[in-house]
């Protein structure tokens, strides 16, 4: 078996998550009880396992804000340093701590990935993508198409606040109802009432057109989206927000749960191979 990456999944804290976001992918996934002595004993496993499998960066993630448990992150991010290491975030914790920001970057993390759903909270974290650029770190926004997003921003507009806000990669991600969930749970009944497929289709489309005309094509990610030179950005999209079935040998991400266990799913217990 192959994969791309090795998800890591920080055990929540006190507090699950600081952004009450009702298109919250982890709601329909669902969440489980965390066993840090579990995580801890399988730490070595999962990097044997990781490196047989040919992974190449490690992704740190949560079911909730993985910033709020800040002595599991810092450990986590230390177990896996000598991988190129990306954080997903919502930028929250950290615009109001640059310390912890510097921790971060002094222990090894590469890239900050924030998730933005609205354009107010894409030019509040200007400072937050400044810091990072000056502490060695690229800097991503993956921006949710939600119904929170003006449909009179085109794509060239999401490239000039990149740009202004020394922002290095653009992700644009279609918010979904992931496959073997309960369609008619309160996060999926959002989603179907305030996310326009019609409108990421869009954006899409108008990145491709100006990439191929205007841009230049770098290389294709694993799991199929292609990444692009867009005026200094980089651009990339996701169809789809998690991995929930695999085909083939090669899958794209190794998924530790802070149960302790490794997956290939996030919403099947039934994938555990650890």
């Amino acid at each position: 078996m192959r994969a791309q990456n090795l998800t890591v999944s920080i055990p929540p804290g006190n507090i699950l998550c600081d952004k009450n976001c009702p298109y919250c992918v982890s709601r329909m996934t669902g969440y489980m009880e965390t066993n840090i002595r579990l995580v801890f004993k399988n730490v070595p496993k999962v990097k044997t396992l990781a490196q047989n499998a040919q992974v190449t960066n490690v992704l740190l993630t949560g079911k909730g804000e993985p910033t709020l448990n800040r002595p599991d992150l810092m450990w986590l991010l230390r177990e896996f340093r000598h991988y190129p290491i990306e954080l997903q975030t919502n930028g929250i914790n950290l615009s109001a701590d640059f310390q912890y920001l510097e921790d971060l970057a002094e222990n090894g993390l590469n890239v900050l990935a924030v998730s933005i759903d609205n354009i107010g909270q894409f030019t509040s974290l200007y400072e937050l993508f400044a810091r990072s650029k000056e502490l060695g770190m690229l800097t991503r926004a993956t921006v949710n198409i939600t119904g929170w997003i003006s449909k009179e921003m085109t794509f060239y507009d999401f490239i000039d606040l990149c740009r202004a806000g020394s922002v290095d990669q653009l992700m644009l991600r279609q918010i979904v109802v992931p496959n073997y969930v309960e369609a008619d749970s309160a996060t999926a009944k959002w989603i179907n009432e305030n996310v326009d497929p019609e409108q990421y289709d869009r954006l899409f489309n108008e990145m491709k057109d100006a990439c191929t005309v205007r841009g230049r094509f770098l290389r294709q990610l694993h799991f199929g989206p292609g990444v692009y030179d867009y005026k200094g950005v980089s651009v990339s999209y996701s169809d789809y927000c998690i991995q929930d079935s695999n085909e083939g040998e090669d899958i794209r991400s190794l998924i530790f749960l802070e149960d302790g266990h490794l997956y290939t799913s996030w919403n099947s217990t039934a994938s555990a191979i650890l």
